[in-house]
């Protein structure tokens, strides 16, 4: 089941990177929850599809240019961890940073999402 897990999360990356926050939805459960360090604009947990994607599409509000680019999917039996590096863009210039993303996965879709990076760089992006 693992492997199929890291496929899953693969299309959600696949289809957020196309801006496609529609297909990403396909990927996540009803009730998915998504859990981004409350340090950033957008930050918190977020309960529900609607929810997430609705955070999602708040992001360039605040960043002009922002990609996340994985370098590797660790499968972990029902959780799949994701290694990357992110770039953003913003008022205070732009910057890279790694970042994990832990997804937690049941009958093939996400259902919890966290974001774990360095918040420091992306707050000096925003010119924080």
């Amino acid at each position: 089941m693992s492997v199929e897990n890291v496929e899953v999360v693969r299309g959600a990356y696949e289809a957020f990177t196309s801006g496609d926050l529609e297909g990403v939805g396909k990927y996540f459960a009803d009730n998915v929850e998504w859990e981004s360090p409350d340090t950033l604009p957008n930050g918190g947990v977020f309960r529900g599809r609607d929810a997430v994607l609705g955070s999602f599409a708040e992001i360039p509000k605040y960043w002009s240019k922002f990609s996340v680019d994985p370098d590797e999917y660790i499968d972990a039996g029902d959780h799949v961890v994701v290694r990357g590096v992110q770039s953003v863009t913003g008022p205070g210039g732009s910057t890279e940073s790694r970042y994990l993303h832990l997804f937690t996965l049941s009958n093939d879709k996400v259902v919890r999402g966290e974001y774990i990076a360095d918040t420091v760089k992306g707050k000096e992006a925003l010119g924080n």
